[in-house]
């Protein structure tokens, strides 16, 4: 039997240590090592801490030296699983979740805004960023002015920063998922990538779930009998399934599911382009919404 600790191979028997193997002393080959196999970092082996024996075994000449190098184990294993955990996918979902959480801000102070014109103004069709602008320019000498041009003003730059990320998003999306971004459009690409949870669990997932991510509560109705089972998910947000006719929703949002399944594995798997992907995929429509002219 062998125990693969951070620094040293044990091989045992009948829980005696009979052989060592001391790896090299290099933090970063055996930070290395660590991150590519699960290795003992604390514990015991054979009855003995791991400290005493990188003592006994000659690794360390004190146990000052153990925990010095320990810690700096620990911090570049924290430094490292940082890193891999902000790949471009999760930069993306950062993204898009910052805009549903700009679009929630902005909906509720664009409300709130109205509200207070109305208090002191005269009724208007104006809302969202043409109503703060409206406010900006006017000369009014209305004590709540200031505080509602500064609202306004407020308001107007959580637009433009939702603009900015929405580009960043667009570019990003086209680098880091270009097949989907095909299929998809980019804010439906980056929303189904933030449902799923990453690029790599939604290549993962049959056609069937793609199609109908995102709808949670239809689906927990369906299963307690209490709905029928819903034909799409988010992906109700793609112009072939938001302007196909009701009866033929449920065809046209399994082939548009199909089709994203299968970009999002180009994506992962190979990195390369398809161009015949949405070529398909309208065929693919154009055929179900035929047949159904039909038969009709």
């Amino acid at each position: 039997m062998q125990v693969r600790t951070w620094f040293a191979i044990f091989t045992l028997d009948n829980n005696m240590i009979t052989e060592v193997e001391l790896f090299q002393k290099d933090l970063d080959a055996i930070l290395g090592r660590v991150l590519s196999e699960p290795l003992l970092l604390r514990g015991k082996v054979a009855g003995n801490d791991l400290c005493d024996l990188a003592l006994k075994y000659g690794f360390v000449a004190s146990r000052e030296e153990y925990d010095t190098m320990l810690h700096e184990l620990n911090i570049g294993l924290a430094k490292k699983k940082i890193a891999q955990s902000m790949t471009p996918d999760k930069q993306i979902i950062a993204a898009v979740e910052a805009i549903d959480d700009i679009d929630e801000t902005c909906n509720i102070l664009a409300e709130r805004l109205k509200e207070w014109f109305l208090l002191n103004f005269n009724e208007t069709k104006l809302k969202g960023s043409e109503l703060a602008h409206h406010i900006l320019e006017m000369k009014e000498p209305a004590p709540e002015l200031t505080i509602m041009q500064s609202l306004a003003s407020g308001l107007l730059g959580l637009y433009e920063s939702r603009l900015s990320i929405e580009e960043y998003l667009k570019k990003s999306m086209h680098k880091t998922a270009p097949n989907l971004t095909n299929i998809a459009g980019y804010l439906l690409g980056a929303r189904l990538l933030s449902i799923a949870g990453s690029l790599p669990k939604l290549a993962s997932m049959p056609s069937s779930t793609v199609q109908v991510i995102g709808a949670s509560n239809a689906l927990f109705k369906h299963l307690k009998g209490k709905a029928p089972s819903p034909k799409h998910g988010v992906i109700f947000r793609h112009p072939y399934v938001n302007t196909a006719p009701k009866r033929l929703r449920g065809k046209i949002a399994r082939a548009v599911a199909s089709k994203i399944s299968l970009a999002a594995r180009y994506d992962m798997y190979s990195g390369k382009i398809n161009d015949g992907l949405p070529s398909e995929l309208e065929k693919k429509v154009a055929n179900i919404r035929k047949q159904a002219k039909k038969l009709s």
